[in-house]
């Protein structure tokens, strides 16, 4: 009697690096989320819209943060933030325009890696993966990712949370409250995704 090999069990790794595959051509999305940001003693929260097409962004926050409302667009090294009062502020990333009118510190460059629940491009201090291959820790850059919770958007398991506190001593502010370098974090709850692979 012809005995049936036994099943073969993929592992952590080997789902790790499918899923990489899958998230690398997901570079087009509208996603839509609640970002809180906290610095020391200083705190503040908004609904954030993020629409990407390749390598170009637009970015909103609505709500408190920032006062009402903030618009940055980026293409290629080039980024324009207008406030709610049409002031604009001219900068390389969205993060530097971020930084520089509201002194809020957010790694838009990177989170566009992270929220994928992929690690930014260039070195990383290990990814720690759950039974499913999916990233639940990660160490880049000056920061500490952890990946919660994750949900399913039109097909594709993609983060449902975020935590990402900056190591000690590794992000800087220039102003504001200097006891708030070692006490930087950013949270992300996302409600909707969407967007196709490339």
């Amino acid at each position: 009697m012809a005995v049936d090999p036994a099943p073969v069990t993929e592992t952590p790794r080997s789902l790790w690096q499918q899923r990489q595959q899958q998230l690398t051509t997901f570079v087009n999305w509208d996603l839509k989320a609640r970002l809180a940001v906290r610095a020391g003693a200083r705190s503040d929260s908004a609904s954030l819209v993020w629409k990407r097409s390749g390598s170009e962004q637009e970015i909103q926050l609505f709500g408190p943060f920032g006062g009402g409302r903030v618009h940055i667009s980026e293409k290629l090294d080039r980024a324009i933030l207008a406030d709610g009062a049409g002031q604009e502020i001219q900068g390389r990333s969205a993060e530097e325009v971020l930084f520089s009118a509201l002194a809020w510190s957010v790694p838009f460059t990177e989170m566009g890696y992270w929220v994928r629940g992929l690690p930014a491009p260039g070195k990383h201090d290990g990814i720690g993966l759950d039974y499913s291959g999916r990233a639940r820790r990660l160490p880049q850059r000056g920061w500490q990712l952890e990946y919660p919770e994750y949900r399913t958007f039109q097909g594709v398991e993609l983060p449902n949370r975020i935590v990402i506190r900056a190591l000690p001593g590794t992000v800087t502010l220039d102003r504001g409250d200097p006891a708030a370098v070692d006490l930087i974090s950013v949270k992300l709850v996302i409600g909707s995704w969407s967007g196709q692979p490339k």
